[in-house]
């Protein structure tokens, strides 16, 4: 049985998946941002709402789309530290995911149901699950990076074995 090995792919390869799970980080991302946003301007002096939570995840989900946008065309310059950077964005998804979990909807929005609708509770849920989704699409990056090799850039000019004689003695 064979073990798979990611350094044997094609750097092609590579390049496309990590394109891919940076294209999917930042649609989650954007789908958290606009949903927490939606919150945010619709809260409208309710006495119960959770501010932190919302607003720390929004700050994650706004510096998530440029960087996932950046990275998916820097990704083969230094894999190692995109590799870091996108380990943290997926511990910081965690734990917006985790903060937004342990904020229960039914008992603590006083006011929403008959501001909003009950159409709120199918929104948080969506929030937290694009979130998580997000989560795992930054760790797998994270994996990606982490095994892909630094690409060298090759110079026009073959490397030429130096001669022994002086130019001026020929």
């Amino acid at each position: 049985m064979s073990m798979y090995d990611p350094r044997k792919m094609e750097p092609s390869v590579l390049r496309l998946l990590s394109r891919g799970f940076y294209m999917w980080e930042s649609i989650c991302a954007a789908v958290v941002l606009g949903i927490n946003s939606w919150y945010l301007a619709n809260y409208n002096d309710t006495p119960v709402y959770p501010q932190a939570r919302l607003v720390y995840t929004e700050i994650i989900a706004g510096l998530a789309i440029p960087m996932s946008n950046v990275f998916a065309w820097i990704y083969n310059v230094v894999p190692r530290c995109l590799a870091m950077v996108n380990l943290f964005f997926s511990l910081a998804f965690f734990s917006a995911f985790g903060a937004l979990i342990e904020f229960d909807c039914d008992k603590n929005w006083h006011g929403w149901s008959q501001g909003v609708g009950s159409s709120y509770r199918a929104c948080w849920r969506a929030t937290e699950a694009f979130c998580f989704i997000g989560a795992f699409f930054w760790l797998c990056s994270a994996m990606l990076a982490f095994f892909t090799p630094r690409v060298e850039a090759e110079s026009h000019m073959p490397h030429r074995k130096h001669s022994q004689a002086s130019s001026s003695q020929v």
